[in-house]
């Protein structure tokens, strides 16, 4: 039997993604997705108010899965000019119940509702922990992070982190004069000024200088589009730079929290890129952990390849909340 449907909604720097879900004998069902552009409305209210109109339903719950920490009832995403103030939207879009979750906290929550042929690509065997944590992380407009761990009762508990805002650690000469380019504007290099689409584009910047080019301003998208079709060395270097250094920064998340039970990969970057990241040194950092190798090398690595995976998430998370 399916449940009344339920407004969710996917919102990050850059776009928000908006959808009806329903629960159909406890599987997650999303229909009618669209993608709004940040740039194109004033408000999350005018967003989703325009979704509504256009599938002419009026949900009396929502689930919104935002990319920042939820820690009150008035939040400003990290990436984008965009604020919500929880009660004024709910009272705008008339629900009886509104949830804000964090984005990466969603995604975890749906992991376990994802499974079918296309939502997942395996990019690491391994045998795993199934007594450990699952770290669901990955990059988009920023870099998420979040557990999944496993409970004795045989539940899980999703845990938050902001583990995107870790100070960055460089480990080759290159990524050395990186770290100090964007130290030039930044007194905290974080990997997620690296680990991101703003990041990526850093990257480009930085090895521009650093080879004494000529710099041809590109957005994240274009400097993916232009390593993939190999037309400019340099953005073939950063995306290869950007997936080398993911994988030490996903091989440090596994060690600082024992998520030994396998990585999840998320975030809008990965799938769009997914040849070039096999291709890349992604794994060979991921395990370059000296002494502590061992620990990360039956660590198995999945990427989430579904698009409406976060807004699977979201009704998720209000379907166990």
């Amino acid at each position: 039997m399916a449940t009344d449907p339920v407004l969710v909604a996917d919102i990050g720097g850059t776009n928000a993604r908006f959808a009806l879900a329903r629960i159909n004998d406890g599987d997650v069902i999303v229909d009618n997705v669209q993608k709004q552009h940040a740039v194109d409305f004033g408000s999350i209210r005018d967003a989703a108010g325009a979704y509504l109109e256009s599938v002419a339903v009026n949900p009396s719950a929502a689930c919104f899965a935002v990319a920042g920490p939820v820690t009150d009832d008035s939040i400003k995403f990290t990436n984008s000019p965009w604020a919500l103030d929880i009660a004024f939207v709910k009272r705008a879009l008339k629900l009886e119940r509104l949830v804000v979750v964090n984005d990466f906290e969603a995604l975890a929550h749906g992991v376990s509702s994802l499974g079918k042929p296309g939502d997942f690509s395996l990019i690491k065997p391994g045998k795993g922990d199934p007594r450990g944590p699952t770290l669901v992380f990955g990059p988009g407009t920023g870099l998420g992070q979040a557990l999944i761990v496993p409970l004795a009762d045989g539940r899980e508990r999703i845990i938050p982190t902001e583990g995107g805002h870790v100070a960055f650690a460089p480990r080759t000469p290159d990524e050395i004069e990186l770290m100090r380019f964007i130290a030039r504007d930044h007194s905290r290099v974080s990997a997620e000024r690296i680990l991101s689409g703003p990041g990526l584009v850093n990257i480009y910047r930085a090895l521009c200088s650093i080879a004494g080019t000529a710099l041809v301003p590109r957005q994240a998208s274009e400097i993916t589009e232009a390593a993939t079709s190999r037309e400019c060395p340099i953005a073939v270097k950063a995306v290869d730079m950007f997936c080398a250094s993911l994988g030490a920064c996903a091989g440090d998340a596994v060690l600082a929290t024992g998520a030994r039970g396998g990585v999840v990969l998320g975030g809008g970057i990965l799938p769009k890129i997914e040849k070039t990241f096999r291709n890349s040194k992604f794994i060979d950092r991921f395990l370059d952990k000296g002494r502590m190798r061992d620990f990360v090398e039956d660590v198995p690595i999945d990427l989430i390849v579904r698009d409406s995976a976060a807004l699977v998430g979201a009704a998720a998370f209000f379907k166990n909340t």
